[in-house]
């Protein structure tokens, strides 16, 4: 007899219960980036980490071609399989539910490369940068949404994170690391403390009103502390600390 083993993916299935997009942007943002890309039936586009299929979708529709979303969470690839269905036509995105490295993606094949929820699929930034310059075309172009220190972080935010200063660096510092590896920001566009808030309230809101609905669930208990930490990290450090930018790339050679 196979053990119940957890579902590694629950809390945050659970936190992003009512967002459409999984990170601090919006529509206005993600569509002035998609804007500056021209629009070509031979596109082919890949968001590894695509979440609920959301970008990819809006991509290919304001783009054309078609496109593949790499996404490990099977709820959210789920959901990512029924919006491009019900949004785009037969056969226009095909939705990989696997980790990246699983997820035998050929070299140099796709004209347009998304990563903005999912860095830590390629590693770090700079790994991130150069796996997908290894993905997309020489011309090809990126949008990518790193995370990145808008001042140094306290220690307790730290701690609080689980994480440490040199994970990140600051936005200056991220964008000379990207022209390093070989790419050029055609637009770089910082989110909001307006995003942010709509971001991790819902968030917030999401865990805390499942826990209450389900007060004898094994693991209520542990989400209810986590999100009150994660939450009061958030008031105390995120908002002046934490940034975001979505980045639209191209490659120089």
């Amino acid at each position: 007899m196979i053990a119940n083993v957890p579902d590694p993916f629950r809390f945050t299935t659970i936190a992003h219960a009512s967002h459409t997009w999984l990170g601090p942007v919006s529509d206005t943002t993600v569509d002035r980036l998609l804007e500056r890309i021209p629009r070509s039936p031979e596109h082919r586009a890949l968001d590894v980490g695509c979440g609920k299929g959301e970008l990819l979708v809006r991509a290919l529709e304001k783009l054309g071609g078609t496109g593949t979303g790499v996404e490990p969470n099977p709820a959210f690839a789920a959901e990512a399989r029924e919006r491009a269905a019900r949004r785009l036509p037969p056969n226009t995105a095909r939705i990989v539910e696997a980790k990246l490295a699983d997820a035998a993606l050929p070299d140099h094949s796709f004209s347009l490369g998304i990563c903005t929820g999912s860095i830590h699929a390629f590693g770090d930034w700079p790994a991130a940068l150069d796996g997908m310059a290894k993905l997309v075309s020489p011309d090809g172009w990126a949008l990518l949404a790193p995370g990145y220190w808008k001042r140094p972080p306290d220690r307790a935010y730290l701690s609080a994170l689980g994480g440490s200063e040199d994970q990140q660096h600051s936005l200056l510092a991220t964008t000379a690391i990207a022209r390093k590896h070989g790419w050029q920001a055609v637009v770089c566009l910082e989110s909001t403390l307006a995003e942010w808030d709509a971001y991790e309230h819902a968030y917030a809101a999401n865990v805390r009103a499942w826990c209450r609905a389900n007060p004898a669930d094994p693991e209520a208990a542990g989400f209810s502390a986590r999100i009150e930490k994660w939450a009061a990290a958030y008031r105390a450090w995120g908002r002046d600390t934490m940034g975001y930018a979505l980045m639209l790339l191209r490659l120089e050679r």
